[in-house]
């Protein structure tokens, strides 16, 4: 496994905004008016000559300027605030302006983080990173990410910083190339999944216009990390590396790809299907791979009826795939009862050729082969299925994705069909074992699932 090589500057390591310290505010006269809440401001200077907006002007470097109206967050209480940079002043430094509320106490703890559009109530989004466009001007406006602790001075319907308060830098910022395996220029990226082998956080780029350069924000980390990548003439790429990304660094690596090709097994089953020897986003039988809710065709950090692409927030408010319209948006039903190839997580990351097994087809191997078994394979806790012609497949016990958390790792596996349950249209048709047994069982469609594919003969 070779490590990233990568030229890398330090970029926007840290920024400042200064304000006056106690002795110097100046008391406001006493008919001031103080009525739709406390005036905050600020100015913020610019440390060791770096600032904001991000450029790449191709030498290696990212250079950046503030502009008025940016935002910044303001967060205590748990509420988030907003200040905007009214003006910019020659020497690069910004002004910002926020009203707070009047019961804003003096000294108030407080979490200070840019841009405003990364921040809730409670601090950074968890989910900043996961779905990103690969552009610097997406990733400049919303992932170039500072933040700071400090504490406010209040005074006379007034507040400010109590002296210096430093922005640090929250992500390593990368702009990732990739060749072939005849080292030319891979200019047609459509898609590309990062997954982080040890965490399995995953950001999912999506360009649009294809693209050769793809900008991403990413965590800190040391870890192995997988990039696979789609390309518009159908092709599909993976590497596997290690990361060495600091916060606030800039890394421009090129990696050469090796185009995937996909292994199958003939079980000698009447239907001639063919079963993959590996999950979607696994390189071996026993890696688990990646995790989709039904239907949906990248994976995500939180699984939940509230992130599912197919309802309006709740299992009886479905917009697709729905057979009972007691469970449809305002009474909707279209009676799709199989995943159309568009939403098939199979189809669209590996490719025309496969699918997400039917209902049928996972029944089919569960009865008709010689055998079934609760066994280990490198380590690996699964099921191993084994032919009327003696081939074998073997399905690691992944688990599933509840929410933010992974259950039952080792001890239970979950596979998704390509079939809904047409009695109760929130759920759809899984292959569900351990080491009790096995069979099929309805599950959520929100869950997070590994994905075995199937192929015709």
């Amino acid at each position: 496994m070779k490590d990233f090589k990568f030229l890398c500057t330090l970029l926007l390591t840290a920024l400042a905004f200064s304000a006056c310290s106690n002795d110097e505010i100046v008391e406001p006269e006493s008919n001031q008016p103080v009525t739709d809440g406390i005036t905050f401001t600020a100015v913020f200077s610019v440390k060791n000559g770096t600032t904001r907006a991000l450029n790449d002007p191709g030498d290696g470097t990212l250079t950046a300027s503030w502009a008025v109206d940016e935002e910044i967050a303001i967060i205590f209480g748990g509420n988030k605030y907003t200040a905007t940079v009214t003006d910019v002043d020659d020497g690069g430094n910004a002004t910002v302006t926020a009203t707070l509320p009047l019961d804003t106490p003096n000294n108030q703890a407080v979490t200070f983080i840019y841009p405003a559009s990364a921040a809730d109530g409670s601090g950074l989004r968890s989910d900043l990173l996961s779905s990103q466009d690969g552009t610097l001007a997406t990733l400049s406006s919303n992932l170039d990410v500072a933040s700071a602790e400090g504490n406010i001075v209040v005074y006379g319907g007034t507040a400010q910083p109590n002296g210096t308060v430093t922005l640090v830098n929250q992500f390593a910022i990368c702009k990732f190339q990739f060749t072939d395996e005849s080292d030319q220029a891979i200019t047609n990226i459509e898609k590309l999944a990062i997954t982080d082998l040890a965490t399995r956080q995953v950001i999912n780029v999506t360009t649009t216009p294809p693209t050769a350069s793809v900008y991403v924000a990413m965590l800190p980390s040391s870890n192995s990390t997988k990039f696979r990548a789609k390309t518009t003439d159908g092709k599909f790429y993976e590497k596997t590396a290690s990361a060495h990304l600091q916060a606030g660094m800039f890394y421009q690596p090129t990696f050469q790809m090796h185009v995937t090709e996909r292994e199958y097994v003939d079980l000698g089953l009447p239907s001639g299907t063919l079963w993959a020897t590996c999950n979607v986003g696994a390189d071996t039988p026993e890696e688990y791979g990646d995790y989709f809710a039904w239907g949906e065709i990248t994976t995500k950090n939180l699984y939940s009826f509230e992130t599912y692409q197919y309802c309006n927030g709740s299992p009886s408010a479905l917009t697709k795939y729905c057979a009972d319209s007691s469970y449809g948006y305002n009474g909707f039903t279209d009676n799709l009862t199989e995943l159309l190839p568009e939403d098939d997580a199979a189809t669209a990351n590996w490719g025309s050729d496969w699918q997400m097994p039917s209902y049928d087809q996972i029944m089919e191997l569960l009865h008709s082969c010689q055998s079934v078994n609760w066994t280990t394979l490198n380590g690996v806790n699964g099921f191993q299925i084994i032919g009327t012609n003696l081939n074998r497949i073997f399905l690691p016990a992944a688990g599933c994705r509840v929410d933010v958390n992974l259950y039952s790792p080792e001890s239970e596996g979950y596979y998704w069909s390509r079939s809904l349950d047409t009695n109760t249209s929130p759920m759809a048709f899984s292959l569900k074992f351990s080491g009790m047994g096995c069979d099929s069982r309805s599950s959520s469609r929100y869950q997070g699932h590994p994905i075995r594919p199937v192929r015709k003969r």
